[in-house]
C-alpha cells in the first residue's frame, strides 16, 4: 500500500475512478462540520458515478464545474453526471450528464513525492450536457485579486464526504470553517484538528469572502501525511494559480481529443493542441 489518501469516496464502484493510487481507500465527510443551509453553497453539488458520489464539485458557469484532476479519472462502470441534490440518503435527483471532462494536463499522479506540499496541478473542470438554470455559479480566485493566505487564514469549506473515516454514510452537503496551516504558492494545507476534509471530499472548494464577494480559493486535493483517519489536516490546491487555464479549458467543447464522460483520457486546453500538448510534461502551472 503506498503512503498516500486521497480524498475521493471509497465505494466499489468508483474506486478506480476517484482515487490516484487505486488500491487505496479514500476520503470522508466534512468531520467535525454541520448540514449545510439551502442558501449557502447553492452552487456546490456532487460528482456521481450513476448515483453513486464520485467526488464534490462547484459550478463555475451554468454548464462548467471545477473539481480535483484526480476525480475525472473515467470509471470502469458507469459514467459520470453532476448533481446539486443535497441529500443522497432519499436517491440521486437531477442528474446532469457529463458531456466531457478537461483533467489539468500536467496533472501529477505520482504518489510517494506528494505527501506534502507540493506542485501537483491537481485541478480540473467539466462541461455538462446542458446548463443549470437558476443557480448562480460561483466566483474564482484570479491573479489580480488573489487572496493572501498564510497560518491561521480561516476558509470555508463545503463537501458531501463521510461523517467518520471508518464508516461510509449517505452523502449529504456540510460545510464548516477550516483553518489554513502553511502555504505555499500552488497549494496550501489545512490545520490536523477538527473540522477537516475527509471521504468524498475531495474536488471541495474552500471559500474566502470579501467585499466583492464569495470567491473559491482552493479544492481539497489530498490527505496530509499517511493516516487514514481523517485527522492530519488536508493539502489544498490553491485556484489563482490556475485561473488561465481554467477560463481556456472552460471554452473547449472539442470532443475529437476528449475522452468526455465516456472515454478514457485526459483532454488538453484547446483541442487543436491536443496531440502536442499531451508530449510535453510541464511541471508547473499555465
Amino acid at each position: 500500500m503506498r503512503a498516500y489518501r486521497s480524498l475521493a469516496v471509497a465505494t466499489t464502484l468508483v474506486a478506480t475512478a476517484c482515487t490516484v493510487d487505486r488500491t487505496a481507500t479514500a476520503v470522508h465527510e466534512i468531520i467535525g462540520g454541520g448540514r449545510s443551509d439551502p442558501s449557502a453553497f447553492p452552487a456546490t453539488g456532487m460528482l456521481v458515478v450513476g448515483t453513486h458520489l464520485q467526488c464534490t464539485a462547484t459550478l463555475i458557469a451554468p454548464d462548467v464545474a471545477l473539481t480535483a484532476a484526480h476525480c475525472l479519472r473515467q470509471p470502469e462502470f458507469g459514467s459520470l453526471g453532476f448533481t446539486l441534490d443535497a441529500d443522497a440518503s432519499d436517491g440521486t435527483d437531477d442528474v446532469v450528464p457529463i458531456a466531457l471532462f478537461h483533467p489539468h494536463p500536467d496533472f501529477d499522479d505520482g504518489v510517494d513525492a506528494f505527501i506534502d506540499l507540493a506542485v501537483r496541478n491537481d485541478i480540473g473542470i467539466f462541461i455538462l450536457e446542458h446548463p443549470i438554470e437558476g443557480v448562480v455559479p460561483a466566483q474564482i480566485d484570479t491573479p489580480i485579486n488573489e487572496t493572501v493566505i498564510g497560518a491561521g487564514s480561516p476558509l470555508a469549506l463545503c463537501g458531501y464526504g463521510w461523517t467518520f473515516w471508518l464508516n461510509g454514510s449517505a452523502a449529504q452537503k456540510r460545510d464548516a470553517e477550516v483553518v489554513v496551516d502553511r502555504a505555499k504558492d500552488f497549494e496550501f494545507s489545512t490545520t490536523a484538528i477538527d473540522p477537516q476534509p475527509c471521504t468524498g471530499d475531495s474536488g471541495g472548494p474552500l471559500f474566502v469572502d470579501g467585499p466583492d464577494g464569495r470567491r473559491i480559493v482552493g479544492i481539497v486535493s489530498r490527505a496530509m501525511g499517511t493516516s487514514r483517519m481523517c485527522d492530519t489536516g488536508a493539502i489544498i490546491t490553491r485556484v489563482a494559480p490556475y485561473a488561465a487555464w481554467i477560463a481556456e479549458a472552460s471554452r473547449d467543447r472539442d470532443r475529437g481529443c476528449d475522452a468526455g464522460g465516456g472515454g478514457g483520457g485526459a483532454i488538453l486546453p484547446l483541442g487543436a493542441l491536443c496531440a502536442m500538448n499531451a508530449r510535453r510534461r510541464r511541471r508547473t502551472p499555465r
